[in-house]
């Protein structure tokens, strides 16, 4: 009997391999991936030379049959996607569940994820969040979607492609209303960049890029608003805001008149 190893590869910088996750690519007796021609970029950089299997999600149901009928003879394949961890808005999912129907042997070698490396980025651990990856296409789907979660206190946390970022913004606006949302996007890559502002005013300043959403849940308390006024509205000068704006964004958070912030950014 073979196994399936789930392999979590970098999703930009190609150091962030792990040495397991490396070894498990050099065992396989081959490699199965989103896209090949991807996948062998970060092969090539470490001489890893091994057969490539395409599996996406438009093959994934067909294929898996096939390739569980390869690990039940003694064969080893590494599951890898385009970045980061399979199975997690990525494909996978299908395989694993597959691959244990016929008790074939199921290894992770766990790796970088963008949603855990952004709440990490914010801040955002103390009191957990919710991950709902893709938002669906459709903007019916997107509605039906969005609104089983608008009660949620927790942040909830999306991933977006460039081209579906304003739509997706703007849904979120339709469903949630004036809620503060980050956007983190090229995650270890040379233009990593952080920003935020509200839904219904905020577009990010680039829309290149793979992002991921963050938005506060229904009721939370900003942790912004534990800190002086002054510090408050330091912060946002410190993302870039102008000390006018920064006085809005903390006026809005703590739920004063700009008037009353605006003299403590005077000096910032």
């Amino acid at each position: 009997m073979g196994e399936l190893l789930i392999v979590g590869t970098p999703i930009g910088n190609l150091k962030d391999i792990s040495l397991r996750a490396l070894d498990a690519l050099k065992s396989a007796d081959f490699i199965l991936c989103e896209d090949t021609r991807h996948s062998r970029i970060l092969l090539d950089a470490y001489g890893i030379e091994k057969p490539l299997v395409s599996y996406h999600m438009h093959n994934e149901r067909e294929r898996a049959a096939e390739i569980t009928e390869l690990l039940a003879g003694d064969k080893t394949a590494a599951l890898i996607t385009d970045a980061g961890m399979p199975c997690i808005s990525d494909p996978g999912a299908v395989l694993v569940n597959e691959a244990r129907k016929q008790n074939i042997k199921i290894s992770v070698i766990p790796g970088p994820s963008a949603v855990t490396a952004a709440a990490a980025l914010v801040g955002l651990t103390e009191h957990g969040f919710m991950f709902l990856g893709f938002i669906p296409d459709k903007t019916s789907d997107k509605t039906a979607f969005l609104e089983k979660y608008k009660s949620f206190d927790l942040p909830l946390i999306f991933y977006s492609a460039p081209h579906d970022v304003q739509s997706d913004l703007k849904a979120l606006h339709a469903a949630y209303g004036k809620r503060r949302v980050r956007t983190v996007k090229e995650i270890t890559k040379i233009h990593e960049t952080e920003e935020e502002g509200f839904l219904g005013e905020f577009i990010p300043s680039d829309l290149r890029g793979e992002f991921v959403l963050i938005v506060d849940g229904a009721e939370f308390s900003n942790p912004l608003n534990s800190l002086s006024v002054r510090d408050h509205a330091a912060h946002y000068v410190s993302l870039g805001f102008s000390k006018m704006d920064a006085a809005k964004q903390t006026a809005a958070d703590r739920g004063i008149s700009k008037k009353e912030v605006y003299p403590f950014t005077i000096d910032l």
